[in-house]
């Protein structure tokens, strides 16, 4: 039995060898990202892919468990390198993570035909490669004065880290929110035990699904009504605390050097992000490379915004955004991964509205008929 956002009917139905081409090249992307990204980026030193299957990790990285715990166990049966194996689970979460963009346009009415929103959905790779494939812009200085001539100053590409955990947390949050959708049409228990099984595996890969929980219940609390919506939200809380408790106790011995937040395993790192963003210069080049300026149409056009979107971009997107300023370095772009295919559905339905409504008559009855909500 397929996941319910997996399943949605569709009036236009492609030729089996239309499938077959676009699941190709689904493959072949997938792969050049996942090379792409192999051979640009690296390992953070204390995070290093044999010590997270080693469980040797120090936290929190550890304790995102997820995938090392998959990597581990085929370890066991079969003698495969670890590079190797999170190489194959990258390909696989590209290839997820395009599928799942091309439901999300079906579900919002992006694109007038299946072989439009079918193109379209490899465009999520565009905000997704910027973000966790491009190096940071490092610039010592500006501008520099090279004898009597005004020229380019100290500028150098940064490699970032990689993490194991960064796609399938996009991927994931994806996942989340058209089950979410769907539970909003749909409200039903079937649909809400999806949602919380694809909710526990996300919060195996990383914690950041508990900023997920409120959105959810802002979501909900109109269609499904307060005694039902708090239930779920207990059910959701249940899950979460069970799951990280024990990971946090579990790893507890894997002590971060670089943690000065408080008591936690957390790094911070405000002061650090707010001198790199003094730079104007790279402050302009963070500012377009931020979910490849995604974030402009939405703010132009938010009044063509969906309710439900709506709701997440305020309620997830902006905390997990302010609370990562301050936990992670705003030169590992990374560190917004869950965002960014937010955003991207964002910008695209609001352009897909806001275009109807300019084709006229037709155009306002879809938008009518796409009405937010």
């Amino acid at each position: 039995m397929s996941p319910p956002i997996l399943s949605a009917p569709n009036a236009y139905h492609a030729t089996p060898l239309e499938r077959c081409a676009w699941w190709l090249a689904s493959l072949f992307l997938a792969l050049f990202l996942s090379c792409l990204r192999l051979t640009t980026t690296r390992p953070f030193e204390l995070a290093t892919f044999e010590k997270l299957v080693h469980f040797q990790a120090v936290e929190p990285f550890q304790h995102r468990l997820l995938l090392p715990a998959i990597a581990a166990g085929i370890q066991q049966i079969a003698p495969v390198g670890e590079t190797l194996l999170f190489a194959l689970m990258e390909v696989a979460g590209w290839m997820l993570l395009i599928a799942l963009a091309y439901r999300a346009l079906v579900v919002f009415e992006v694109g007038r035909s299946e072989p439009v929103r079918r193109l379209l959905a490899f465009t999520v790779l565009v905000p997704m490669l910027l973000h966790l494939i491009a190096p940071d812009l490092q610039m010592a200085a500006a501008l520099s004065l090279d004898r009597p001539l005004l020229d380019i100053g100290g500028w150098t590409p940064r490699a970032i880290f990689y993490y194991v955990y960064d796609l399938p947390a996009a991927m994931f949050t994806l996942a989340l929110v058209l089950l979410m959708v769907r539970l909003t049409r749909e409200p039903s228990m079937r649909g809400f035990a999806w949602y919380l099984l694809v909710f526990a595996l996300a919060t195996l890969n990383r914690e950041t699904t508990v900023f997920l929980v409120p959105a959810f219940a802002l979501v909900l609390w109109p269609v499904a009504g307060l005694k039902r919506t708090a239930l779920m939200v207990a059910a959701q809380t249940l899950v979460f605390v069970a799951i990280q408790i024990p990971l946090s106790a579990l790893f507890a011995g894997n002590t971060n050097p670089n943690a000065h937040l408080g008591n936690t395993a957390y790094e911070f790192h405000l002061f650090y992000n707010l001198e790199a963003l003094s730079n104007p210069l790279y402050l302009v080049t963070y500012l377009a490379r931020f979910t490849a300026a995604l974030y402009l149409p939405v703010l132009l056009w938010h009044r063509y915004l969906d309710r439900r979107l709506a709701v997440l971009l305020i309620f997830f997107a902006v905390p997990l955004a302010l609370v990562a300023i301050v936990v992670g370095r705003m030169v590992e772009q990374r560190i917004f991964i869950e965002i960014v295919p937010l955003v991207w559905l964002a910008a695209l339905q609001v352009i897909a509205r806001r275009s109807a409504a300019l084709d006229g008559p037709q155009g306002n009855a879809f938008a009518a008929h796409t009405k937010p909500g």
